[in-house]
């Protein structure tokens, strides 16, 4: 999907609610609607601290200050809702100490959501950013498009991201659900992170290779754009890269991208588990949580996380355009990771 002030035109009229503007994926989606000449008129970002949002480059005119963390923001959320035609679902939390601070963004901050639109634009499209963690493991992309209530997820976060979909799919609204697998790109904590790890002198990796998928975060707004478009009501779409690869593989494409070559150290699931609990102690005490943990060594020692990408090619035409050698490469430059 080409940036054409041609692809804004089929856009449909009215305002748009995206949540989550200030964050990863939806700073590039906004940039990308701006860049296509739709107007801040046009556009409502749901934000919890509008200075922050400012100096991430958001008009003002475009914001509206609603945390979906809060019980209490409701009428933000139903005035932010008011005559909008298409909602973009992006906010989410990453990381956590525990089970309850994923669901109080990925679950309840939905359904908060999801109880605003009915009330305020009952007819609104509702495009749902999830996550293939909320479909669980699989090898070959097998069960990834299956709906929610079938789904049975490895890791506190992937079930905080099910439930939600549920209270997508419950809520009446028209609806698409997007569900993307690793999604990388510049200016991205967990991407930096992947790069750390891969360019450290040793880099502990599962003694087994799991098959993944892995996507751009340009194609990742890409079939977000389609889906408010196209707007095919109540699908599930698992989003898939250019082309699979594993855990091993990608962190010596990581490595490869920066003219570096990867240590791949094996250590048994059980090493990298006490090394994720003692990194929630230090998370806990510090009350800031990261990246690494125990419920993301849940999913590490997982099968595979393939998601099957023919049902986004069947409902909106979607195919990943940005291969894993020129997305690495991209981060690798921008992110002061490549070698000069």
């Amino acid at each position: 999907m080409s940036d054409s002030n041609s692809e804004l035109r089929l856009i449909p009229p009215g305002s748009l609610l995206v949540t989550g503007a200030t964050g990863f994926m939806g700073g590039v989606l906004v940039r990308r609607l701006f860049a296509n000449g739709l107007a801040p008129s046009r556009l409502r970002c749901v934000v919890r601290d509008l200075d922050r949002a400012e100096r991430s480059g958001l008009p003002r005119e475009s914001l509206v200050v609603g945390d979906l963390s809060n019980s209490d923001c409701g009428e933000q959320l139903r005035a932010a809702a008011d005559g909008a035609t298409v909602v973009i679902h992006l906010a989410g939390s990453l990381k956590s100490c525990d089970r309850r601070g994923f669901d109080v963004v990925n679950w309840h901050g939905t359904q908060r959501l999801v109880d605003a639109v009915v009330a305020a634009a009952p007819k609104t499209h509702l495009v749902h950013v999830s996550s293939l963690a909320a479909a669980g493991p699989s090898v070959d992309g097998r069960g990834t498009a299956e709906p929610a209530d079938r789904c049975h997820p490895v890791s506190n976060y992937g079930e905080s991201k099910r439930r939600g979909e549920l209270a997508v799919v419950g809520s009446g609204l028209p609806f698409t659900i997007l569900r993307p697998p690793v999604v990388y790109g510049p200016n991205d904590g967990a991407t930096q992170l992947l790069f750390r790890q891969a360019l450290a002198p040793i880099t502990a990796m599962p003694i087994r290779s799991r098959p993944l998928s892995v996507i751009h975060v340009d194609d990742v707004v890409d079939a977000a754009l389609l889906a408010l478009i196209k707007r095919p009501h109540g699908a599930t779409l698992p989003l898939a890269g250019p082309a699979r690869t594993d855990t091993h593989q990608l962190m010596r494409a990581i490595a490869a991208s920066c003219g570096r070559r990867a240590r791949l150290v094996p250590v048994p699931m059980a090493l990298a588990a006490l090394a994720a609990s003692a990194a929630d102690l230090l998370a806990r005490v510090r009350n800031k949580p990261g990246y690494f943990n125990r419920d993301k060594v849940r999913e590490l020692g997982a099968g595979g996380w393939v998601a099957d990408g023919e049902p986004a090619k069947h409902s909106l035409g979607f195919q990943a355009r940005v291969s894993l050698a020129d997305g690495l490469a991209a981060v690798a430059q921008s992110d002061g990771f490549a070698r000069n």
